[in-house]
């Protein structure tokens, strides 16, 4: 949708491809992504001009079924990009540009295990007194999600048992799908908080809870709404203030962009956030689209993600991923 400024960054990476490999691109799409029989013309339309290439973010994956089926008749090649064309079963799709959500979760861990005050702060647990970092999921059922929770957790455990007498002492709990017992009694656990709903409101609540717990050190909110749940449960963020904030010695990070979370990251109140590269689902697509269409054998491509805090996040290279 022309209306999203994450596609506004996968256009501007899509026209430099296109300058870079010689060819032609042409953007469209529908008024908002609601729209799904607009898509659904619009792909049509496109397949009707006989492009040498097309690619696609669905709006609705089903409804695309018929057109999709004609651009395999006709012999039109299809990338997906961000989302893509999850289930296609009419083998249009050849492969999609998108992020592999494991491991950008994994880079939130990295990054925060590279914070040296985090650390310190992490490592300070005792089995007595065991430290908390806690992970907020909007949901466990969302395959973007739980894989960012995934490898958020698996790469957390594997670098803070890394570190001087932390071996087997990591813990996860909180929620069946995410448990993992110590070999040897806690130092540090890890819980993971999953609200009853997708609500604001359910969302808001479990973050609450989550900033209740005793020796809470860090705090994950795996995506956008995770984080405004954190920024509600916090007052906006000035609870988080490094220097006068009730929460001040807690480490906070997010995941995607959004004005809220990007105010709260300038301001020093979450240690950063990881985005995804809509530039690089443009630009690479783009790549998959001409060699496709030159007849060449082509395979998914994980688009990366960036780990943005207050030193960066004015830097030309990050901005332009920083959509509301």
């Amino acid at each position: 949708s022309y209306q999203n400024q994450f596609y506004q960054a996968a256009f501007q990476g899509a026209d430099d491809a296109a300058a870079d490999f010689g060819v032609t691109v042409v953007t469209n799409g529908p008024d908002e992504e609601s729209n799904v029989s607009q898509q659904v013309e619009q792909v049509a339309a496109a397949i009707n001009q006989k492009p040498d290439a097309i690619v696609l973010a669905a709006c609705d994956p089903s409804a695309l079924e018929e057109v999709l089926t004609k651009a395999k008749e006709d012999g039109i090649p299809v990338i997906g990009f961000d989302s893509g064309v999850p289930g296609d079963t009419t083998g249009a799709v050849l492969a999609t540009a998108a992020t592999d959500n494991e491991n950008a979760g994994a880079n939130v861990a990295d990054n925060m295990v590279a914070d040296e005050d985090f650390q310190k702060a992490i490592t300070a647990g005792t089995e007595d007194a065991p430290t908390v970092i806690g992970v907020l999921a909007q949901d466990a059922t969302s395959g973007s999600i739980t894989l960012r929770v995934d490898g958020f957790i698996n790469e957390m455990v594997a670098q803070l048992e890394a570190l001087d007498g932390l071996d087997g002492c990591v813990d996860v709990s909180g929620q069946e799908k995410w448990t993992i017992p110590s070999e040897n009694a806690a130092k540090v656990k890890i819980v993971v908080t999953v609200p009853p709903s997708t609500s604001q409101a359910d969302i808001q609540s479990a973050a609450n809870s989550i900033f209740a717990m005793d020796n809470l050190v860090g705090v994950f909110a795996a995506n956008q709404d995770a984080v405004n749940g954190v920024i509600s449960a916090t007052n906006d963020a000035t609870d988080l203030d490094k220097e006068t904030g009730k929460y001040k010695d807690i480490f906070v990070a997010g995941f995607d962009a959004g004005k809220s979370q990007k105010d709260a990251i300038s301001n020093g109140q979450f240690l950063g956030s990881v985005t995804q590269d809509p530039y690089q689902m443009g630009y690479q697509a783009i790549r998959l689209a001409v060699d496709a269409a030159d007849g060449k054998e082509v395979s998914d491509v994980d688009t990366g993600s960036k780990w943005y805090n207050k030193d960066n996040i004015t830097d030309e290279d990050i901005a332009i991923l920083l959509y509301d």
